[in-house]
């Protein structure tokens, strides 16, 4: 009696979340996805590419309160794994079919898609392909609209900006292992943990991120293979972008080393609307979860009611 007792007490501790996982059937295998809420739909796509999908969990939570939010886990990440896993069925073009599938699945003629990182990047890539199936943008510190060798050495530069001598020096030290093949699991975790600390506002708050950045285990092969694409495709939204001609709006955060995107998206969509977090890095939704669902409420506001 006081074991069933103690279980109840848990549970009724326990945050619920009413969820459904569901799926649809494609050439190369099963893409699958997480609903939550009712209301109007908003495709949630998480970062990476390869991270999972659960990264993004609490923003499709919170989404789910007002509206229909569907969080996708992009094929080659979670439960959706293509036959065969290659160059073949890991690419840019596949995965934006995929944002076509699901909506030609739940029968959505329009929707808002939120994107953080790449999956901002993979947002505009979709609104750019079917500007007709997309009510507006909402892009959470958005990755790279086109691939080049100026902005990756931005890119790298301000991460060492934001590393202190030791970390500098240790990062360095791994990444010769690594490139060398003599590094252990454990060196390529200390390597992940010692450069994320340039992705953070509070240092002291690394370990703690980490296990919510890392909420489920990224998926590299899929990484690596779509970056491949970007990179044979020349990756560049400057070129068809335009086409979507509805509302955009960037969540960014001040202190991100990647803000300097933002910046330069502008240029070539001035008509985008910004708001920015204080005292965050490239994860507002972990480090300033108050302020960026406060945004977000408000973003999301009008972005579901534009026509």
């Amino acid at each position: 009696m006081k074991l069933l007792l103690l279980l109840t007490t848990l549970l009724y501790c326990l945050p619920i979340h009413a969820q459904q996982l569901d799926s649809l059937k494609y050439p190369n295998g099963w893409l699958y996805y997480h609903t939550y809420g009712k209301g109007s739909p908003v495709i949630v796509l998480s970062g990476g590419p390869g991270n999972s999908c659960l990264q993004q969990e609490e923003v499709a939570i919170e989404l789910g309160k007002h509206y229909k939010a569907i969080l996708l886990e992009q094929r080659g990440t979670g439960l959706s794994i293509p036959v065969p896993f290659d160059s073949t069925t890991i690419n840019l073009k596949a995965a934006v079919e995929d944002i076509q599938r699901l909506l030609q699945k739940e029968g959505i003629s329009k929707t808002v898609i939120y994107g953080h990182s790449w999956g901002a990047m993979l947002a505009m890539s979709y609104a750019a392909a079917h500007p007709e199936k997309v009510r507006a943008l909402v892009l959470a510190n958005p990755g790279y609209y086109k691939f080049s060798a100026d902005f990756m050495t931005t890119h790298m530069n301000n991460l060492r900006a934001r590393l202190g001598v030791s970390d500098l020096a240790l990062m360095d030290s791994l990444s010769k292992k690594i490139e060398g093949g003599r590094a252990t699991g454990a060196d390529s975790a200390l390597y992940n943990r010692t450069i994320r600390l340039a992705y953070i506002y509070n240092k002291a708050d690394i370990d703690s991120l980490m296990a919510k950045i890392y909420v489920a285990k990224p998926n590299v092969r899929m990484q690596g293979l779509m970056v491949s694409d970007l990179q044979r495709t020349h990756f560049d939204l400057s070129k068809n972008l335009p086409q979507y001609k509805g509302p955009v709006t960037v969540i960014g955060s001040r202190q991100d080393p990647l803000a300097f995107y933002t910046y330069e998206l502008k240029i070539i969509r001035p008509d985008i609307v910004l708001h920015w977090i204080q005292a965050s890095g490239h994860f507002p939704m972990f480090e300033q979860q108050p302020a960026f669902f406060e945004v977000l409420e408000k973003v999301m506001t009008t972005s579901v009611t534009h026509p």
